[in-house]
């Protein structure tokens, strides 16, 4: 894929380079990282996943992810026809005073959407800020459905350069919502991304994208994440995005960090 400007090349270069120092992005952009809290454990293809919340001394969060054992990119399911396997992570309570409600891990054994480029076996790791009532309402069966589905947030709730990944009636997903694609990514083969999502004009979730193949070759990447103008929560917002394994732990992680409290506007 990836045609995102070379500075995050360099930057994934220069921390490989400093192996020896380096621990985490999360203690990296967390400064004082004091304690890991995780949620309870979800079987995943031969092994198990999990979200968790990394505290600062002080006991806030600094950063929010799921961890996956080596394992649970084994024996994953799949077939001939495509199939979308969505795992629930309960996050730890720790997380109330961030927006996010729950996450899910998607298994997507021969992915979809191939006119951006995501037609390849692939997770989805939704970070939800709806709460699970509201998502499952997003149903075309549901009444209103319609007009919630084409209802979409003022831009400044979205990232620039993000634009519907299609026709809003057409693209919403039942139980997930309409999502957001990085423009400057339009047409490559997926490796990683950050999608956005919205529904009813509230934002939804974020949503770090990668494929299997690309997670397995345990890569290292820490960039910063784009940032809306505007939050119609109060909450720590994430404003990191950050893949890597760990060869101690045998773990791969997606985080989210950097929290910092933005007021809603």
């Amino acid at each position: 894929m990836d045609i995102r400007p070379c500075a995050r090349l360099f930057a994934v270069i220069a921390a490989a380079g400093c192996l020896g120092l380096f621990v985490t992005p999360a203690t990296a952009a967390g400064g004082g990282i004091s304690g890991l809290v995780e949620g309870p454990a979800r079987p995943v293809g031969a092994g198990n996943a999990r979200a968790y919340v990394a505290l600062d001394d002080d006991g806030t969060p600094a950063t929010i992810g799921v961890r996956l054992d080596a394992a649970a990119l084994d024996e994953l399911p799949g077939g001939v026809l495509p199939t979308t396997d969505e795992y629930v992570l309960d996050l730890p309570e720790q997380a109330k005073a961030t927006p996010f409600d729950h996450v899910t891990l998607d298994w997507n054994s021969h992915g979809h959407n191939p006119e951006h480029g995501f037609d390849v076996p692939h997770f989805d790791v939704h970070f939800y800020l709806l709460d699970r009532a509201t998502v499952a309402t997003i149903d075309p069966f549901v009444p209103g459905y319609v007009q919630a589905a084409t209802t979409l947030p003022d831009p400044r709730y979205v990232p620039a350069g993000y634009a519907p990944g299609g026709d809003p009636l057409m693209s919403t997903v039942p139980r997930m919502g309409l999502h957001w694609v990085d423009t400057a990514e339009s047409g490559h083969h997926l490796t990683e991304t950050v999608l956005y999502g919205t529904w009813n004009g509230r934002q939804a979730f974020v949503e770090p994208m990668m494929s299997r193949d690309w997670l397995a070759s345990r890569p290292l990447l820490h960039e910063q994440l784009p940032q809306p103008d505007a939050y119609q929560r109060t909450g720590l917002y994430p404003t990191t995005y950050a893949v890597w394994w760990d060869e101690a732990d045998q773990t791969y992680t997606i985080e989210l960090g950097g929290l910092t409290m933005r007021e809603a506007s």
